[in-house]
């Protein structure tokens, strides 16, 4: 059962090191303004954070297994063999530090890709001003002359 509990928790610290890149990677396809790739990115780290938080319901699942009453991950190694308390100690340590990392690179990546959007948003409501009539002379949606203020009677075929 020890062994089980410290094989997953190797996958999820390999998991979270294949994270921080794909976050990494990520940031570079922001920078370059490729929405093509970051889409992509996006996809694999979505799949990769589901497999993650499986393997976290797993270990729990394992843990309560062996004492329901343990309060928390953090308090594995003492219901633990004394062989692999250190391991599981480092791998834990090793994980936390890690998430903190991925965290961060999240965090930036959010920033940079609000700041695209607000950036994008604003081109396009520049875009929308310029095009937009500025006298009101134009067509109605069936065809007809629409013309502000105009109140001719003759114009619009009413004496």
């Amino acid at each position: 059962m020890s062994r089980a509990i410290l094989q997953n928790l190797h996958r999820q610290k390999q998991a979270l090191f294949l994270l921080s890149h794909l976050l990494d990677e990520e940031f570079q396809h922001l920078s370059k303004s490729d929405p093509q790739s970051v889409a992509s990115v996006e996809f694999s780290i979505q799949e990769l954070l589901r497999q993650i938080s499986e393997e976290r319901r797993d270990l729990k699942d394992t843990i309560r297994k062996i004492d329901p009453a343990l309060p928390g991950i953090r308090d594995l190694p003492l219901i633990l063999d004394e062989s692999i308390r250190d391991q599981v100690r480092d791998t834990l340590r090793q994980i936390d530090v890690q998430e903190q990392d991925c965290a961060r690179k999240a965090a930036q990546n959010a920033v940079i890709t609000r700041g695209l959007m607000d950036q994008n948003q604003a081109l396009l409501d520049y875009l929308t001003n310029e095009i937009r009539p500025k006298n009101g002379h134009t067509y109605s949606q069936r065809g007809r002359w629409l013309h502000p203020g105009d109140t001719g009677a003759l114009l619009k075929g009413r004496l």
